[in-house]
């Protein structure tokens, strides 16, 4: 990449961290992002093995208020809003168009009665922003409030079997972190200001995220690296997400597929008596089937899988597409995750990936791909 088109990056407030640690950077939705530091497989492993961390403040964060802010979220989203009954509590959802389209994916938190708030992805957070506003207008919600905070606030994500003990001996005010429930956020004051800590994370590994003040970033980071936090970039973020078996907004979904179709059925509130966006396509995909299925594939040999690559059925025709795909450390094998017809969705069923070195053997297998912390619970 050239100077001047690396001068027109964003850079997170943690840039000055990730350069004195001779981080390989790399463009990442419009952001100068570290891709690794000692390297993907030294930091998957960290992860994986004990505890590691990752600047993720790209992300966006958006506060909602007001005392209807809850039956507009409900309206705004598929997702199971009525979980939110008590301070505290968060949900996975998504954004959706009214032809039931992936808009974006986001976590969702209640910190009061009337007020909420929203991560969302970096590369759809002003779309999101001026959805969410437009939506409030034409729903009726004149009164909910739409604030967009992105630009105060710094988020590190701390994973790993290790996270917790790390998280209570860092973190202020709470001497077991292990004893908080996934999906919940806690707020606390730490030199006059407000952080949160989100019980959330991207790597199928228990831990958190850190919401801080951007002026903090650099405090809390060398924090962490002094209680023996392993930094990682994009590269193992992305390895340890597949292996999960999470989707990548942008790869996996986007607004041409419906939460159904991304697999993700599990988050939408189907009992939900409101008129939420996109309800006509999602019930509809329910009860008749949709048209594709996002399936995970899994090799038998250490040839990774690359987004874009054909899908074969056992007769050589193509039935599908790669949305995401790579190499499992985990495995030692190509990991995938595919949009393929229904019927060859089936776990279990052979099937055949389109490479450059010609066509691998691939069976379709139900994510996650490998054993973590979260998934053994």
């Amino acid at each position: 990449m050239g100077e001047a088109a690396a001068a027109n990056l964003l850079r997170t407030p943690l840039h000055g961290q990730h350069v004195a640690l001779g981080a390989r950077m790399t463009p990442f939705g419009g952001w100068d992002m570290p891709l690794s530091y000692e390297g993907q497989l030294a930091e998957h492993d960290a992860v994986r093995g004990r505890v590691g961390m990752f600047d993720v403040s790209h992300m966006g964060q958006v506060r909602l208020r007001g005392e209807r802010a809850a039956a507009f979220l409900d309206q705004l989203t598929p997702g199971k809003i009525g979980r939110l009954s008590e301070d505290g509590r968060s949900v996975y959802t998504q954004l959706c168009a009214d032809d039931g389209g992936m808009l974006d994916d986001l976590i969702i938190s209640r910190l009061g009665p009337a007020e909420f708030f929203a991560v969302v992805n970096a590369s759809t957070r002003e779309g999101d922003v001026r959805w969410m506003r437009a939506a409030a207008e034409r729903l009726g919600y004149h009164d909910v409030s739409i604030g967009d905070e992105s630009a105060h606030w710094a988020m590190i994500a701390v994973q790993g079997p290790a996270a917790f003990d790390v998280l209570s001996v860092v973190l202020p005010g709470r001497a077991n972190w292990a004893a908080t429930p996934s999906f919940t956020v806690h707020p606390f004051v730490y030199r006059g200001q407000a952080h949160l800590l989100s019980r959330t994370g991207y790597t199928g590994e228990v831990g958190g995220e850190l919401l801080c003040p951007a002026e903090l970033a650099d405090h809390w980071w060398e924090r962490f690296l002094a209680a023996g936090v392993a930094p990682c970039g994009l590269a193992a973020r992305d390895s340890l997400r597949l292996e999960a078996g999470y989707c990548l907004y942008g790869n996996d979904c986007d607004p041409s597929v419906s939460p159904v179709e991304a697999g993700l059925s599990w988050s939408v509130d189907w009992a939900k008596p409101v008129e939420f966006l996109g309800r006509a396509r999602l019930h509809r995909e329910k009860a008749e089937g949709a048209a594709r299925l996002l399936a995970g594939l899994r090799t038998g040999g250490r040839r990774p899988l690359r987004h874009g690559e054909d899908v074969l059925d056992a007769a050589g025709a193509p039935v599908g597409v790669v949305t995401s795909g790579g190499y499992s450390p985990g495995l030692q094998a190509g990991i995938a995750l595919a949009s393929v017809a229904p019927a060859n969705a089936v776990p279990g069923m052979e099937l055949g990936v389109k490479t450059r070195g010609g066509v691998v053997p691939a069976q379709v297998v139900r994510p996650p791909f490998v054993a973590t912390s979260l998934s053994k619970k």
